[in-house]
């Protein structure tokens, strides 16, 4: 009976252990993989996700995304406003808005702001109050011209 139990205790170590080696793969893949060299939003990218990436990427999304600061802490990868969370200066797409729910809300709240006609010093100022206690997160992105501080 008792090697029947450590038979079956060794089993259960070997599936557990391929289940966490397997997890730690896929958060490695998003965290530490480059992003694709295009400027195509990858097909695992789908939904709302998806919707979020392609605004992203034109011009009048691109150009208000870069006036919001993002709070998630990416400033220690370089990003210098929100934009940087999904699209890079050069164009080529980048994985850490998938994985933060912090960038994807920021540009979500960003686009519809200004979908109801929301200026953007308005929309900028909603979003520094809201994520107030995470401002030494954030990145170092200048006020829109014409704000006040």
């Amino acid at each position: 009976m008792k090697k029947k139990n450590v038979k079956k205790a060794d089993k259960t170590k070997i599936i557990a252990a391929a289940v966490i080696i397997a997890f730690i793969g896929v958060i490695a893949y998003f965290f530490f993989s480059p992003g694709t060299a295009s400027n195509e939003i990858p097909d695992y990218v789908t939904g709302e996700m998806r919707d979020m990436y392609a605004w992203a990427q034109t011009e009048e999304g691109g150009r208000l995304l870069e006036q919001m600061p993002c709070y998630c802490g990416c400033k220690y990868a370089g990003h210098k406003h929100t934009r940087h969370c999904f699209w890079r200066d050069n164009g080529n797409f980048d994985k850490h808005g998938i994985t933060c729910a912090v960038c994807f809300d920021i540009a979500k709240r960003t686009k519809e702001l200004h979908e109801q006609g929301v200026d953007i010093c308005t929309i900028r100022k909603e979003i520094d109050a809201f994520y107030e206690p995470n401002k030494n997160l954030g990145t170092d992105t200048p006020m829109p011209e014409g704000c006040e501080a």
